[in-house]
């Protein structure tokens, strides 16, 4: 990485609505110069929970499509299609997709027929499969049977069950073939040694605020004990394990909204900026705090951007629905992918920098090529605004949080959906990131943050609220909701930033 500095430009969005919804103005975030705040000495130490504990009730464990027969329930009500499909599909399909008529070419009167059809029902994804899109379409014309009341609740959850529990024929059938996750941890980097720690930080001029600035933007190195963490106008160094603050430095942009380590750990992304004004992406010497390079120049602030493994690459999203990948060595524009329909809101290059995946507003997922740009593949489960997008150490697997409340753990060979859950966080996920064992944390609406196994199962879940409530966080007619979730590069914590700018912290299961 020269040491120079380059300057590029890229229009990029408006933020603090997508964000939060305002947040600002919410929690009243003017800035002003001579107002008193909450000493900045107490941030890292003060914000940190010190206990271990506040651990949630163990989950009790979503149905996984690819586990045999289940709980005790699923085993006493094994769904199958002799037993339950067969007869909601002679009562309300047959007539027009039988033996004696096949509209569209469907017969759906046996099973062979029914399982052979390509993409109408696939083994452990109800999501994926045509039949449930038309039997729950809401879409005039395209809802069947077409005539008459649509089926009855209890009959599309029945079939959804036959499929996501592997396609049984009859009660001695064994499951049809499913995806599994199949995680094997590997080294995030072929160098060896300790990471970069910073030392000896340059002093930083805070802006004050009325109130605690909430944290927009929370990563860890993956080579060593630091973590980063967004203050206004500035970004937050600290030992996420032993709750010790290395220091600060400035980013004089505005509103840091996106924080990421290099595979190295020797460099840390920022960007952000000022809504409505303006937006940059800047490249920070972990160990020393210099600023080596900064990327755009935009009217808004710039909500989606990181950095290639090998440090060669920035990929920034654009509210032009571009994703454009700029040289970090000449600032010279490499590509510029044109697929998104809206913002895009996440983009994330895989550890081995073979992949970008990108998503944006409206739920779209696309991956890349991450050194040409050239389309691969979409990812299509979401159903609203993808808001974080993770990778796996093996680069195998990539995960996304959306706001429609579902996390999905996607196999990038083919775009499959590994593991899909639709109820990760009620009202909307926030954020996810992966540890180096294959866990991931997730934050959410629902104030929790949850940890999953390296299979997709959901092992514990934390309550940042009540951890707010305990410390004295909790402020008045403003619910504690978690905003940005990190694991610490040993796996063992997880870190948590919430609304009012306190970081609260637990151990990994």
């Amino acid at each position: 990485m020269p040491p120079q500095r380059h300057r590029l430009t890229l229009p990029v969005s408006s933020v603090a609505g997508l964000l939060f919804f305002g947040l600002s103005m919410v929690l009243g975030l003017n800035v002003v110069g001579g107002l008193s705040v909450c000493a900045q000495d107490e941030m890292m130490m003060g914000q940190m929970g010190m206990s271990q504990g506040m651990m949630g009730q163990m989950a009790a464990g979503e149905k996984n499509s690819g586990d045999k027969d289940n709980d005790a329930k699923g085993k006493s009500k094994l769904v199958t299609y002799d037993d339950h499909v067969a007869a909601i599909l002679k009562k309300n399909c047959v007539t027009c997709h039988g033996d004696g008529k096949q509209e569209a070419g469907l017969n759906l009167s046996n099973y062979a027929d029914v399982t052979d059809e390509s993409g109408l029902v696939v083994a452990g994804r109800s999501s994926g499969s045509h039949l449930i899109d038309v039997i729950t379409s809401t879409e005039e014309g395209e809802r069947m049977p077409p005539e008459g009341d649509p089926l009855p609740a209890e009959a599309v959850t029945l079939i959804k069950q036959w499929i996501d529990t592997g396609l049984r024929e009859n009660s001695g059938s064994s499951a049809a073939s499913m995806r599994t996750l199949g995680f094997q941890a590997t080294s995030a980097t072929d160098e060896t040694g300790p990471g970069a720690v910073p030392a000896n930080l340059p002093k930083v001029t805070r802006t004050k605020t009325q109130r605690r600035f909430p944290v927009l933007a929370l990563a860890s190195s993956l080579r060593a004990p630091v973590s980063a963490m967004s203050g206004y106008g500035v970004i937050n160094l600290f030992d996420p394990i032993a709750s010790r603050r290395y220091g600060a430095i400035e980013f004089p942009e505005g509103e840091p909204l996106v924080l990421n380590f290099s595979q190295s750990g020797r460099l840390l992304l920022a960007a952000g900026g000022k809504p409505v004004q303006n937006g940059a992406v800047v490249l920070f010497d972990v160990a020393t705090g210099k600023r080596l390079a900064s990327v755009g120049d935009e009217p808004d602030a710039i909500i989606a951007a990181d950095i290639s493994p090998d440090e060669k690459l920035v990929a920034i999203g654009c509210t032009s629905r571009l994703v454009k990948l700029y040289s970090t060595e000449d600032g010279s524009l490499k590509a510029t992918m044109d697929k998104h329909t809206d913002w895009v809101t996440a983009v994330a290059f895989s550890p081995d920098g073979k992949y970008l995946a990108t998503g944006d507003r409206i739920g779209n997922i696309h991956l890349w090529d991450g050194a040409s740009g050239g389309v691969i593949l979409p990812l299509s489960e979401h159903t609203k605004s993808v808001r974080a997008l993770s990778w796996r150490s093996d680069s195998g697997v990539v995960a996304s949080a959306g706001e429609d409340g579902t996390v999905v753990w996607w196999d990038v060979k083919d775009g499959w959906p590994l593991v899909s859950n639709p109820n990760a966080h009620a009202g909307g996920v926030l954020d996810c990131r992966f540890g180096p064992q294959g866990k991931l944390a997730t934050c959410g609406r629902d104030a929790a943050v949850k940890i999953w196994s390296a299979e997709g199962k959901e092992l514990t879940q934390f309550s940042v609220a009540d951890k707010a409530s305990v410390k004295g966080h909790s402020q008045p007619g403003i619910r504690v909701l978690p905003t940005r979730v990190t694991i610490a590069q040993d796996g063992s914590t997880v870190v948590a930033g919430d609304i009012t700018g306190h970081l609260h912290k637990w151990q990994v299961p």
